[in-house]
């Protein structure tokens, strides 16, 4: 079963991809700030990563950095989840080393099928 981090600052955001996720049958972690998401990776070592990017403290941005500049961390899949929807913003999650972009609000089935997608073989080797 394959496990997938969810990073929002917002509980009820957590709380329904935490459903929509755990339904379709992954395991979930949960963390509501960018700060906890490298003792999370370390602890759960979870298959793939939904970063929202505008939290306080350590925002999106900030935590896909921290995940792609580390060895350890960088080919985890990374799909941000955010309202920001300029080409500048998708270009530069790219740029960052993101695999994919939804934007909020999403639906149930498009974003199980980004996930489907970043956890194939084809994206992940």
């Amino acid at each position: 079963m394959d496990t997938v981090l969810i990073v929002d600052d917002t509980a009820e955001i957590r709380m329904l991809l935490s459903a929509t996720l755990r339904r379709a049958g992954y395991e979930v972690v949960e963390a509501s700030d960018g700060s906890e998401v490298m003792a999370c990776v370390e602890e759960q070592r979870p298959d793939a990563v939904i970063l929202d990017l505008m939290m306080p403290n350590v925002d999106g941005w900030q935590a896909l950095e921290l995940l792609k500049s580390n060895a350890d961390t960088k080919a985890i899949p990374v799909i941000i989840s955010s309202v920001l929807r300029g080409d500048e913003d998708l270009a530069k999650a790219r740029r960052m080393g993101a695999h994919d972009y939804v934007i909020k609000p999403w639906s149930a089935a498009t974003l199980l099928e980004r996930l489907r997608w970043v956890l194939s073989d084809s994206v992940a080797a």
